[in-house]
């Protein structure tokens, strides 16, 4: 059985979905998801141009695990969750 995916779930998987390191079947399920519900759409929108700024800015394509970890945290209680 598998668990639905409400937004918390697709939150949580959002950053491996976001480095393309998702399954195949939590991708899909996260593209889905996306495209029915504005608000987490709207996260993951924010979350890609963040990243390409902090890669541009940094010269880095990615952020540093440590720093991404803490953004995240921080977005997440800035969010409630």
């Amino acid at each position: 059985m598998t668990t639905p995916f409400d937004c918390r779930r697709a939150l949580d998987e959002l950053q491996d979905w976001l480095h393309r390191e998702a399954t195949p079947d939590s991708a899909t399920a996260i593209e889905h998801h996306l495209a029915a519900c504005a608000p987490c759409r709207r996260h993951a929108e924010f979350e890609q141009r963040f990243q390409m700024v902090l890669g541009r800015a940094s010269g880095q394509e990615h952020c540093p695990p440590e720093i991404r970890d803490r953004l995240i945290a921080a977005l997440r209680r800035e969010a409630g969750g």
